[in-house]
């Protein structure tokens, strides 16, 4: 009885040490979350205006340090009514890149697109469906490229445009008939 009693404890011991190890570890992880207003405010830096409630978080996200750097890496079209963000630390070794998914126009939440100035149809620059030139420009740098519409736009508006070729979104002023342009980041 007290051979099984001591192979019982032999094989016990090492896990309920590994699990006082992981336990101990995890204690001392000093992780914080990232905050939701810290994402809305990222967001809203990088030209996406939208109201709390319309951003989803899909997962809660911590980082290494307190007030990690963020920055948008991709917006990418779901539908008509959803865009699923990509978003990462500015150091790699912060956080682990994460998404969020934002909502435009359910039922019962404020259209992003209806909170710009409203716009009669024949205001209308450019149009959802339809293509536009991108001009991209930076300090030393300006580049055009076709691009398909995804809003409707008068001249300042906000407008979401699709690069047909790379899949990649991008978020530009109406700056002219058929014309949209978004300034680089210095």
């Amino acid at each position: 009885m007290t051979l099984r009693l001591s192979n019982t404890f032999a094989i016990l011991a090492p896990l309920l040490l590994a699990g006082l190890v992981a336990s101990a570890r995890a204690a001392d992880n000093s992780r914080t979350a990232i905050s939701r207003e810290r994402i809305l405010n990222v967001l809203d830096s990088s030209g996406i205006h939208i109201t709390p409630d319309q951003m989803e978080q899909l997962s809660s996200v911590t980082a290494a340090e307190p007030q990690p750097r963020l920055k948008v890496v991709s917006v990418d079209v779901l539908d008509g009514e959803f865009d699923k963000v990509r978003l990462r630390c500015e150091q790699a070794s912060s956080c682990l890149p994460f998404f969020v998914l934002l909502h435009w126009g359910q039922p019962g939440r404020q259209n992003a697109r209806t909170m710009q100035p409203a716009s009669r149809p024949e205001n209308m620059l450019v149009r959802s469906g339809k293509v536009a030139v991108l001009v991209i420009e930076g300090d030393f740098l300006r580049m055009t490229f076709p691009v398909m519409c995804l809003q409707n736009g008068s001249l300042g508006q906000l407008v979401r445009v699709l690069n047909k070729e790379t899949k990649k979104t991008y978020l530009a002023h109406v700056t002219g008939l058929g014309v949209v342009t978004s300034v680089l980041p210095d």
